[in-house]
């Protein structure tokens, strides 16, 4: 197979991943073992958001959104905290911020030119939009973890994180 063949069937597969979901997506990413493609078939820099690991990184700032979003809107309804609710969604959140971190830096660790981040921010500011999301994660696993979290406490916690998703896609 040649290079440019290969190239098209990547480009092609990467646009029905871009459909198919996540799920998907962890086949391809499976199909190098460490995540990086051999130096002969390196990404063009503006593919490198089609790269399976972006496209992962991205499903999980997504995973980690959304989960906010239905603990946010439960607790501003109800006027209360559900830990039946907020412990499963702060420890599914921490799951997805630290698989989104892992893919960003396989991401970030492929070879080539370029090592902007995929959304246009510089390295630093990726890693300080990172490390502040972390915290955030970390608050509210505190928050919800106490014997009797502080509605007000976990809707600001919440929106912050929001806040830092969106961030990552501006």
């Amino acid at each position: 197979m040649t290079g440019s063949t290969c190239w098209s069937i990547r480009r092609t597969l990467g646009a029905t991943l871009l459909l198919a979901g996540a799920t998907a997506v962890a086949g391809v990413a499976q199909g190098h073992p460490h995540g990086a493609m051999p130096q002969h078939h390196q990404m063009p820099d503006t593919a490198m958001m089609a790269g399976p690991h972006h496209l992962l990184a991205m499903a999980y700032r997504d995973n980690l959104a959304n989960f906010a979003r239905v603990l946010q809107a439960e607790v501003t309804r109800s006027k209360a905290v559900a830990v039946e609710l907020a412990r499963p969604a702060a420890a599914e959140m921490r799951r997805s911020f630290d698989q989104m971190r892992s893919h960003h830096e396989a991401q970030m660790a492929m070879p080539g030119p370029n090592r902007a981040t995929m959304t246009g921010m510089t390295t630093d500011q990726m890693k300080a939009r990172l490390a502040a999301l972390d915290e955030q994660v970390a608050a509210l696993g505190k928050a919800v973890g106490a014997g009797g979290p502080e509605t007000a406490k976990v809707v600001e916690i919440t929106a912050a994180i929001l806040k830092h998703c969106e961030g990552m896609i501006k």
